[in-house]
């Protein structure tokens, strides 16, 4: 099982590094011609509820992918924790100058 999911993560790997390589045009045209071949072997209903499927898979993705871009790193947040705290202490200093 752990092995079959191995795999699975390094074909989906794959397939994302494929993606990536792609230039615009021909990305958007992918995405076409896959729909124009899996739309007419299901019926509308099921056209509705596999394009539903497949909008919030994305959305998912991209809700993930949000979140990570908008939460620091944990050395990051280190890093910016140590400067506030160093921009505190030198507050004080100048504080205590006068």
């Amino acid at each position: 099982m752990n092995n079959n999911y191995e795999e699975f993560k390094e074909a989906v790997k794959s397939f994302s590094n494929w993606l990536d390589s792609i230039p615009p045009y021909e990305y958007s045209l992918t995405g076409v011609i896959i729909a124009y071949i899996i739309a007419p072997n299901l019926t509308n209903n099921a056209q509705n509820a596999f394009g539903n499927w497949l909008e919030l898979v994305g959305q998912i993705i991209l809700t993930i992918s949000a979140q990570a871009s908008a939460t620091p790193e944990t050395d990051q947040y280190n890093r910016l924790l140590a400067d506030v705290e160093n921009l505190k202490a030198e507050i004080e200093r100048l504080k205590n100058r006068n």
